[in-house]
């Protein structure tokens, strides 16, 4: 007899297994489990708010150390100082094909945009720069001089700084002016640029910085010719719909720039000259 309850029991728990197997208790009652949202409902969800700004900034950056007698050169603190109040204050850094859509287009961007740009291609560039803004998830820019690669920075370097969110963009080859340069020297110092960073990254660089802010109507004509979408002075101020894409202004980055100052301008196109 008692065998046979024990076996009884052991059917009734079965059976109850069986039920919670099905999602049902007792007298067809669901079991609750988690809702799982389908695609179509990921994609619904609102994005994040964009807006057409009346200017953005275009930061210009150059090396990271230990130089203090150096404007162009930012140390290694103030550079953190700078990146931790972008992303404390929800600045949203864009690429510069986003940048060149809303110039352009007047494509709305994402609120308090600012374009992250780094000029020559130093070791400190991979070494400082490129943890920190890949930490943040920061989008930005390398402007790289070709003839240093393999000297300040390796291919393999560069294609892992692609890889992680970092555009590299053409510098010229060898820094040089190029006001001071004939037609047909311009000609190589920008095409041999492009040719070289789209043979090492498998690219096709649309977008350019002029060598100490050197340019003229001849540079122009052939950075058109050659298909480039934006390309960046030294020109203090915001850019702009209405700007010329090809001669666009940054804002000067260096050991000067304190937060006060770097609040400035990103706030207000005017921002005072230190």
């Amino acid at each position: 007899m008692r065998k046979k309850l024990i076996f009884a029991a052991l059917a009734v728990f079965a059976a109850s297994l069986a039920l919670l197997a099905t999602g049902c208790l007792g007298a067809g009652t669901p079991v609750k489990t988690a809702a799982v949202k389908t695609p179509g409902e990921i994609a619904a969800q609102p994005d994040k708010p964009t807006a057409v700004p009346a200017g953005v900034p275009v930061l210009m950056y150059h090396s990271v150390g230990p130089e203090r007698n150096n404007d162009a050169v930012i140390s290694k603190e103030r550079f953190a100082e700078h990146m931790a109040f972008l992303r404390q204050e929800n600045f949203q850094p864009i690429s510069l094909d986003e940048l060149h859509a809303y110039l352009t287009e007047k494509k709305p961007l994402p609120l308090k945009p600012v374009v992250l740009t780094f000029d020559d291609g130093y070791p400190d560039t991979y070494e400082v720069v490129y943890p920190l803004l890949k930490q943040y998830g920061f989008k930005s820019t390398l402007f790289m001089i070709t003839d240093q690669i393999g000297k300040r920075l390796t291919p393999e370097q560069l294609k892992e700084m692609k890889a992680g969110g970092m555009e590299i963009a053409p510098h010229t080859h060898t820094h040089r002016e190029l006001t001071g340069l004939s037609p047909r020297e311009q000609a190589e110092e920008i095409m041999k640029s492009k040719e070289i960073l789209d043979r090492i990254l498998g690219q096709d660089s649309r977008h350019f910085c002029y060598p100490n802010g050197s340019y003229n109507a001849e540079t122009l004509r052939l950075l058109k010719e050659a298909g480039f979408k934006t390309a960046v002075t030294i020109n203090p101020g915001w850019t702009k719909p209405g700007d010329n894409v090809l001669a666009l202004n940054r804002v000067w980055m260096g050991n000067g720039v304190d937060l006060k100052h770097l609040r400035e301008r990103l706030s207000r196109p005017d921002y005072p000259m230190l």
